[in-house]
């Protein structure tokens, strides 16, 4: 009876250290899977959005593209939710800094995605409300999509527009059968540059030209081509010459030298005009005494 009892108990001790092996990996494996290292420091952050579109507890957090947490839950408060999240190191959010509920992949899933803005922004103050941005429905958009192409598709359909008319008119088919029948017989501008070899001949004359003096450029022929070449003489000459003249323009306005006196000195001015108003009254002078003049002399000469 006793070794049956003792046998008994063995099993259940034999039983509970199996059973409390298995906990222990459960909760091993629940650690592992839950992405969160409970033996490290973590920063909590709250964002506040209109909606998540499916964000869920354990999705990760990334910023700059490396992931930096885990969504912790989410709580719905009045119209909006509040999404905590615990982070493996502080982030410092500034002026410009966007916060959005991102898709994984293209199989599903989502994430939250960090950008704290620029450098040189402002820092937000920690007491701050962060507010995430609106994330987009990929399939709302995708709907949208598709109802603006069945709007144009039937807009085509029914002959509206440029391309139904193109398709469903015939009136647009004759105008282009019209014109390229005109086209191949030469007819109009376009025609003839199409079928005249006279327009090509003088495009080909006029692209020769070009190319020569393109390559005389190019050799420094001529005056222009001069001033393209890789010479700097001429550049250094015309650069002296415009020094003397900026030298000569300062002298001037300074008033040295006889024109700049002629320029800025008004008593040089006045004394030129008064000596030309004496000449011009010598000269009306010289004038009115010169038949006089002529009749004595005439008159005295003849004895």
């Amino acid at each position: 009876m006793t070794d049956k009892y003792n046998k008994d108990l063995s099993i259940e001790v034999l039983v509970g250290f199996f059973m409390f092996i298995i906990l222990i990996a459960l909760g091993v494996f629940t650690i592992i899977l839950s992405r969160q290292n409970f033996l490290q420091k973590r920063y909590p952050v709250a964002v506040v959005f209109d909606e998540v579109s499916g964000l869920r507890d354990g999705d990760n957090v990334f910023l700059r593209g490396m992931k930096v947490g885990v969504v912790k839950d989410t709580v719905l408060e009045n119209s909006h939710v509040v999404v905590h999240a615990n982070l493996d190191s502080p982030v410092q959010f500034r002026e410009g800094y966007k916060v959005e509920v991102v898709a994984s992949s293209m199989l599903g899933g989502k994430q939250l995605k960090i950008e704290e803005g620029p450098l040189s922004a402002a820092p937000i103050p920690k007491d701050a409300v962060i507010s995430g941005t609106t994330p987009t429905d990929i399939l709302e958009e995708l709907g949208a999509a598709v109802a603006s192409v069945r709007q144009i598709t039937d807009q085509v359909s029914s002959g509206k527009g440029t391309l139904g008319k193109l398709i469903y008119e015939d009136t647009v088919y004759n105008n282009l059968s019209d014109v390229s029948t005109k086209l191949a017989k030469g007819e109009g501008t376009v025609g003839k540059l199409i079928n005249d070899e006279t327009v090509y001949n003088d495009l080909k004359t006029t692209m020769s030209n070009l190319q020569e003096v393109s390559s005389r450029l190019e050799k420094g022929e001529g005056t222009l081509g001069k001033l393209l070449s890789k010479d700097e003489q001429l550049y250094k000459d015309l650069t002296a010459t415009m020094s003397n003249l900026r030298t000569i323009t300062d002298k001037v306005g300074t008033g040295e030298g006889t024109l700049g006196k002629l320029v800025n000195d008004d008593k040089l001015y006045d004394e030129a005009g008064k000596l030309l108003g004496e000449l011009r009254a010598a000269i009306d002078d010289m004038r009115e005494t010169s038949p006089v003049t002529t009749f004595s002399t005439v008159l005295f000469g003849a004895f």
